[in-house]
């Protein structure tokens, strides 16, 4: 029996022991152009899957990426299997989500899959991650600080992505390639040594294996136990975080006090905070704050978390589109936000209109304000009369009263006639602008 058929007979017999989708189901595949993914395609369409290769394109090396592009669907063209293509502006996507280009293109990658198996109702997405990714894997997470579930290197199905060829080594694709005659493209980037992961494959691992000549099945071993461990430890962890992390609108709450009664609540809070890019230096950071002063502000690359007395709070960063809002004479509506619109009326006689004491609305001396009003958020220095006292407080100190935490300060608008507050928009008028027997025109503004 020939090393090829050989290597069929194992990923054959690796899709059964992994339970993937029986022979005859459809598939996405992603095919790069590599020697793995055009085994992957050439394995999986022999063995009777109906193949639907998806190849994309991230304009990243220039005239190698289009060339790229048109290898695989000649290839797609000569196999007589459907072929789908999209092209990223990854630069550009990766500045705009503050990632690194790494991360934008596998995150691109993987939902133009998901979007394209669910139009074309496929049952899985198969990639062609074998072995030896698996072993660089585990080496960049342990470089990185990604923890424990990062030491299982690539698992072999992560929801709908199944990996066929995890079972195999690069050498048995290699020989596989070279058997059936398959040409493929490389990637110029594969030999930069400025890049991790070819750091780790050209000079770590093969200094494992002077020490070992058997590293890599070692490591084939040693991942699956950890695989098993990790497995046990997660079902613990998973039902503690599930009970921990809630949800609020745009944002997600823990519950300091219950996360402290976790078996390992620095483990947990890892775990919890880990997914939303944290790296394992800020989740320390996190830790240590738990029993410090509330206000603190920690980041990641794409969120923002906030220690308040009880609890922490978790909210994706978002750019702000206007800092400000202006309400002219003729303005009945305004929207601020997706949770926040205005309706304003037009002034009426005092005696016409029925004043109500609810924070949703206020009724204030139409002759008091000077347009056009402003909406914005509160500035440090700020401070008001509020309704039904006489005194002026400062905004500050009116939060503190109120017990705000830092994220509901935050979520606080201002109206304002010239640089007077008017109104703490759904909380307390100003006392200047309320009706009194001067009143001659009135007008009402309400949040919708």
């Amino acid at each position: 029996m020939t090393a090829s058929k050989k290597t069929l007979r194992k990923v054959a017999q690796f899709i059964r022991d992994q339970n993937f989708p029986p022979i005859g189901t459809r598939l996405v595949v992603g095919v790069s152009g590599g020697s793995d993914s055009v085994m992957l395609l050439h394995i999986l369409h022999n063995m009777g899957y109906q193949c639907l290769a998806a190849h994309c394109n991230f304009q990243l090396r220039g005239e190698e990426s289009d060339e790229d592009e048109l290898f695989v669907f000649r290839l797609t063209q000569q196999m007589n299997v459907p072929f789908y293509h999209i092209s990223f502006n990854t630069i550009e996507y990766a500045e705009k989500e503050t990632i690194s280009i790494e991360m934008a293109a596998r995150d691109l990658r993987y939902n133009w899959f998901e979007t394209l198996r669910q139009t074309l109702q496929a049952d899985a997405i198969a990639v062609g991650h074998h072995a030896d990714d698996a072993i660089e894997t585990f080496f960049i997470n342990l470089i990185r600080g990604t923890g424990l579930r990062g030491l299982t290197g690539i698992t072999a199905r992560n929801g709908l992505i199944i990996r066929p060829l995890l079972c195999l080594t690069r050498i048995e694709i290699e020989q596989y390639m070279l058997e059936n005659r398959l040409s493929y493209r490389t990637d110029s980037t594969n030999h930069d040594q400025t890049i991790l992961r070819n750091k780790v494959r050209h000079q770590l691992i093969p200094l494992f294996e002077k020490m070992n000549p058997s590293f890599r099945k070692t490591m084939k071993k040693n991942m699956e136990q950890l695989d098993e461990a990790s497995s046990i430890i997660f079902q613990d962890v998973e039902l503690s975080t599930s009970q921990l992390l809630q949800t609020d609108g745009k944002i997600q709450t823990i519950d300091i006090r219950l996360l402290m009664q976790t078996k390992n609540p620095h483990f947990t809070l890892f775990e919890l905070l880990h997914p939303f890019h944290f790296n394992s230096v800020t989740i320390k950071s996190i830790y240590e704050s738990l029993t410090g002063i509330s206000g603190k502000q920690f980041f990641s690359p794409t969120h923002r978390l906030i220690k308040d007395r009880s609890q922490l709070f978790l909210q994706l960063i978002e750019q702000e589109k206007e800092t400000s809002f202006l309400i002219t004479q003729s303005t009945s509506i305004l929207q601020i936000n997706d949770n926040l619109t205005l309706e304003i009326s037009q002034p009426k006689s005092s005696v016409e209109i029925s004043i109500e004491k609810l924070k949703e609305s206020i009724v204030v001396d139409a002759d008091k304000l000077h347009f056009p009003l402003k909406v914005r958020h509160p500035r440090p220095g700020d401070f008001f009369y509020p309704f039904g006292n006489t005194g002026k407080k400062k905004l500050s100190d009116f939060f503190v009263d109120q017990k705000w935490n830092l994220y509901q300060k935050e979520q606080i608008w201002l109206l304002l006639s010239g640089d007077t507050i008017v109104w703490i928009i759904g909380e307390r008028l100003d006392n200047r602008f309320k009706v009194d027997e001067q009143t001659r025109k009135v007008t009402k503004m309400r949040i919708l």
